[in-house]
């Protein structure tokens, strides 16, 4: 069929505008490659600040592969690694923070590289306590150094706190060990974690409970000598905690039970002192009486003991 001029002309029209359409479509943003490093800078803080976060990582990441000599290339690499921050991609911030302080240690923004590195390998450590923690252990040692390394920071009160947060997950990891092999009758690996959290987490919210229970475990195996200078040692450190009226109570019974295991065991001169011992600290305590009948009998059997042998002679 033939096309008549006009006709034809207004098809091909038609057929350009549409084409030009797409082509505005496709390319209303400038191709990044040709924008100034200063213009991608300020677009993708911008994204950034939108929280587009994926949308600034590729124009930061622009800068610093295309302008790796200009003076905002130090600036677009800590706000790339802001955004994968802000992403949750925390290994990769972390990777990002670390390649600005070893590329640009004289950079403005060199300190808060440090730091923010440290603050992701925290964020980035899985919150449940049973899994792997071993990031919270790299960011807890880079937290330390930092506060060696810049005392005068702006940034010391938050590296104190995120310090003090991290040594608390860790605290709490050990603690909850220790509280599951104490209630499997593992003991030995109980004690183990206990330790860890008193000797190396001193000031933890977890210390007062883990030097107690240590010392009820101590207890409940009959290690009555060990739980009552436990116990005593929990009062001297926590005078004021919660739990200071049972470990007293229950220093003053472990206290009476180390001479009795004694008696029975027929050490009659270590239960000696233990009951002397308990009658001098607990003067007021309902079982002094027996104390004083346990010290008469072990008195008797000596003097037994004494006799027999002077026979014998």
């Amino acid at each position: 069929m033939k096309i008549s001029t006009p006709t034809y002309f207004i098809r091909l029209l038609f057929t350009l505008l549409i084409i030009s359409a797409m082509a505005l479509g496709c390319g209303g943003r400038p191709s990044l490659t040709n924008m100034p490093a200063k213009e991608l800078l300020d677009l993708g803080i911008k994204e950034y600040e939108n929280r587009k976060y994926l949308n600034a990582i590729e124009l930061f990441q622009t800068v610093v592969y295309n302008h790796p000599g200009n003076s905002v290339v130090d600036t677009a690499q800590y706000h790339l690694a802001l955004a994968y921050l802000g992403n949750k991609d925390y290994e990769v911030a972390a990777v990002e923070f670390n390649r600005l302080a070893l590329n640009y240690p004289s950079s403005a923004y060199f300190e808060n590289a440090i730091f923010m590195r440290a603050v992701s390998y925290y964020e980035g450590t899985p919150k449940h306590y049973g899994l792997d923690q071993s990031e919270l252990v790299v960011a807890i040692k880079q937290l330390e150094d930092f506060l060696i390394d810049f005392p005068e920071s702006h940034l010391i009160a938050d590296a104190q706190n995120y310090l003090k947060a991290a040594n608390s997950r860790l605290a709490y990891k050990y603690y909850k060990s220790a509280v599951v092999y104490r209630h499997i009758g593992a003991y030995r690996a109980a004690k183990k974690y206990y330790q860890i959290v008193i000797d190396d987490y001193t000031n933890s919210e977890y210390t007062a409970n883990a030097v107690f229970e240590y010392a009820e475990m101590d207890f409940s195996i009959g290690n009555y000598a060990e739980a009552h200078t436990a116990f005593e040692n929990f009062l001297i450190i926590f005078p004021e905690h919660e739990l200071a009226q049972e470990a007293k109570k229950k220093a003053t019974e472990a206290s009476f039970k180390s001479g009795l295991s004694a008696f029975n065991k027929g050490e009659m001169d270590s239960a000696k002192e233990k009951f002397e011992s308990f009658i001098k600290e607990y003067p007021n305590d309902d079982r002094v009486s027996s104390a004083k009948k346990y010290l008469s009998l072990i008195a008797d059997k000596q003097s037994m003991l004494s006799q027999d042998q002077h026979a014998e002679s």
